[in-house]
């Protein structure tokens, strides 16, 4: 009589621990154990010129609405996202250098002593840190960086710098270190452990000696460097773990200008292996820049259609990526779309203007109720109608008309688990975004 085997079933002995590779007699065991949840993940794209109003924006809110030139490149999956228009950060004023403040939402107006904070990708990496062997993954198509080069920031503020080759990525994913480089990796642990240990007491002796003031902030400083601990202590962990088979061949790297949607497309794949392995819950993107001039128009109509045909070339890649998350099933047979949010949106309602508001957005997956269009600024509707290009409209009043884009930020973090009712400039969580 064959007894099921647990699917996590282990060789031991003289300290060596071997996985055992997917065995039949381990389908019973994973079709009779209870199916814990799927883990929710996050999926951050972030275009810093915008999409053209009158391509982009439909002229109806609601379930009903007609889908626009540019969404017509996502019908496949209306069903799957909302359309989020009008919404912005309150007390962000400027042009480019808003990218900075994209996924924070902290008040600035120009880059002058921006103080800036954690950025979502981050904040919900923290609550996912050692499930996954990559906390998050901080990603970049390339191109000019002459505003932001990423969109990720550490609780302090600090730009984390993005990785911009899917070769790396890939061997990240699934290429084992060397020997050398293993034991080169544990003793970085290792040493890091050993500073911290060292900084930890002398910041001990020193509290002894402070107002209660600068105890305070020394609390804090322990809490930071108990946190680092964790980490580390979670990376020696994963240092010992293999890394999954690799899916295909690695990735060649595409160098030169004017290549972006070869780029985008390689990356996407890249983040699809990402989710579908369970390397990483947390991803940001930080793609299509090098497409600045185009978007300088001035309604000349030619200029206009080939910013139009950019700008398709990155609904048609963001469209496949859907796809491929659609298509793959998780270990409950559900689509792993369904557990991923995956949020594209622009720190500019388009290039042309640099406005800072009326933002665009479009929410897929995550399970949510979707197949709406959430307009938080009639009037932007309205001038569309009446097929006029909005120019200057007059940003409306903070929760009048329009609503803070943090708002859609806490209810991903409430979606993906986490009991968190404030990011950034929110005052609640989106209006009309409702779980499936």
């Amino acid at each position: 009589m064959h007894h099921p085997i647990h699917r996590r079933t282990f060789l031991r002995a003289s300290g060596i621990t071997l996985a055992l590779p997917f065995l039949e007699s381990m389908t019973r065991a994973v079709m009779t154990a209870p199916q814990a949840e799927n883990p929710r993940r996050l999926l951050l794209i972030g275009t810093p010129f915008g999409f053209d109003p009158v391509s982009f924006v439909p002229t109806q809110a609601g379930r009903d609405y007609t889908l626009t030139p540019h969404l017509q490149h996502l019908k496949e999956h209306r069903d799957d996202f909302t359309v989020i228009t009008g919404v912005s950060h309150p007390y962000v004023s400027g042009a480019h250098e808003t990218e900075r403040v994209l996924h924070t939402g902290v008040a600035m107006d120009g880059a002058a002593n921006l103080r800036n904070t954690i950025s979502l990708d981050q904040e919900f990496a923290t609550h996912m840190r050692g499930k996954t062997r990559y906390s998050s993954l901080v990603l970049s198509t390339g191109g000019p960086t002459t505003h932001s080069p990423s969109l990720s920031y550490t609780p302090n503020g600090v730009p984390i710098p993005a990785i911009e080759s899917p070769a790396a990525i890939f061997a990240r994913l699934f290429l084992d270190s060397t020997p050398q480089q293993a034991a080169m990796e544990l003793e970085h642990i290792q040493e890091g452990r050993s500073m911290l240990d060292f900084v930890g007491e002398q910041a001990r002796r020193l509290s002894r000696r402070v107002s209660s003031q600068d105890r305070e902030r020394l609390d804090e400083y322990y809490h930071s460097v108990r946190d680092v601990e964790r980490q580390l202590q979670m990376s020696r962990e994963w240092a010992d773990r293999p890394k999954p088979k690799p899916i295909g061949k690695a990735p060649k790297d595409i160098e030169g200008p004017d290549q972006q949607p070869s780029k985008l497309q390689l990356m996407c794949d890249i983040i699809h292996l990402s989710l579908v392995t369970d390397s990483t819950r947390s991803i940001s993107l930080r793609t299509f820049t090098e497409h600045h001039n185009l978007t300088h128009h001035g309604q000349e109509p030619e200029k206009l259609a080939e910013l139009r045909k950019t700008e398709v070339e990155l609904l048609s890649a963001f469209n496949g990526l859907l796809t491929k998350l659609k298509s793959s099933k998780e270990g409950t047979g559900r689509p792993l779309l369904d557990q991923t949010m995956v949020l594209l949106t622009s720190n500019m309602r388009d290039g042309n203007s640099h406005r800072s508001y009326d933002l665009p957005a479009i929410l897929a997956g995550g399970g949510f109720k979707h197949g709406q269009h959430l307009a938080f600024n009639p009037r932007l509707l309205e001038t569309l109608d009446e097929g006029k290009v909005p120019g200057v409209i007059r940003r409306p009043a903070m929760g009048v008309n329009q609503a803070p884009l943090c708002n859609l930020y806490v209810s991903l973090l409430q979606r993906g688990g986490m009991e968190q009712d404030r990011f950034g400039s929110s005052t609640g969580t989106l209006n009309g975004l409702e779980p499936a």
